[in-house]
């Protein structure tokens, strides 16, 4: 339906490596469900709205946004006009069997396949079998849109901790664009003086060196417009990244602002490497914080953050 590659049922008779769309190289491992999903106690009636499905194979896993690849797929078909004849020909077939109604069944996966087949003599550069859906948007000259392609951490379910990890960093990165985001990483870095507020490393204020800290948002994505300083926090470059991949992260303890892992962390990583990253339970020192104790980090956007994280501390 989304235009990809036919998978397979079996993980163990999977491709390795990139790209993880290969026709019956990968498996459909996982499909997130939308809060518009509805099972009632029959089982034929059920109503499903996806938002992400992820592909795996041997070695690698990719998350494809459910919303953002029909977007992308409903923007060729309507500049197909533009495309060689015997690969418009094949669009059009796509484009009226999802118009029909039609139940899926082989007929559609052979459609795909046929497509990326075609594709390989009208782009000499494209590998066989691979998602057609690329290959079509360089023939029409379609730019990807910029910005998330995931949906928002706080619709994909508390069950998903690490796609909503990777969509909230997706929402960050799209965040700290523009005007608005430079201004917030100014502010940010002059309330903390360009120390990380995790390790209490001062990496900036350095003439002519660009800033080692980076501005983080802790609510970022498009429904939350804040960009004022508890909305954020200073950190460096290994701290941000793990900040962003919901490992570590900043938690109130009465008055005190603490560093907590998360179980993402402790059960994906040794010891030895998250003690690189910091101490649990560690206190901050207020002298790694704003001066201003009303800027520093909010409690309020961070139990949002939990929330929609679906954030378990470790023990």
């Amino acid at each position: 339906m989304l235009m990809l590659p036919d998978p397979r049922r079996e993980y163990a008779e999977t491709s390795r490596g990139l790209p993880v769309a290969r026709h019956k190289g990968y498996v459909l491992s996982r499909l997130g469900f939308g809060p518009d999903t509805e099972f009632t106690g029959f089982n034929d009636v059920v109503t499903i709205d996806p938002t992400f499905v992820d592909l795996d194979n041997l070695t690698d896993k990719t998350t494809i946004g459910v919303v953002h690849r029909w977007r992308r797929v409903e923007a060729v078909y309507a500049a197909m006009d533009s495309l060689p004849d015997n690969v418009r020909s094949i669009v059009s077939q796509h484009r009226n069997f999802m118009a029909s109604g039609d139940p899926i069944n082989t007929t559609l996966p052979g459609i795909v396949l046929s497509l990326e087949r075609a594709l390989v003599s009208a782009v000499p550069a494209w590998v066989a079998e691979t998602d057609p859906l690329p290959a079509l948007e360089h023939l029409l000259g379609i730019k990807l849109q910029t910005g998330p392609s995931l949906p928002p951490p706080d619709e994909i379910g508390e069950e998903e901790p690490v796609v909503s990890a990777r969509s909230a960093h997706e929402y960050r990165l799209a965040k700290i664009r523009g005007a608005s985001g430079r201004k917030f990483s100014s502010s940010i870095r002059a309330a903390y003086g360009n120390r990380c507020a995790f390790c209490g490393g001062v990496y900036g204020g350095v003439p002519a060196v660009r800033s080692g800290v980076d501005a983080a948002h802790i609510l970022a994505w498009s429904k939350y417009d804040l960009d004022v300083v508890p909305n954020g926090i200073s950190l460096c470059k290994l701290h941000h990244w793990a900040f962003d991949a919901a490992l570590l992260v900043p938690a109130y303890e009465g008055t005190a602002c603490t560093l907590r892992f998360t179980e993402l962390a402790t059960e994906n990583f040794a010891p030895d490497t998250l003690a690189k990253l910091g101490v649990h339970q560690f206190v901050v020192p207020d002298e790694w914080l704003p001066a201003d104790r009303s800027l520093w980090p909010s409690k309020k956007y961070l139990e949002r953050l939990y929330a929609d994280l679906a954030i378990e501390f470790a023990a």
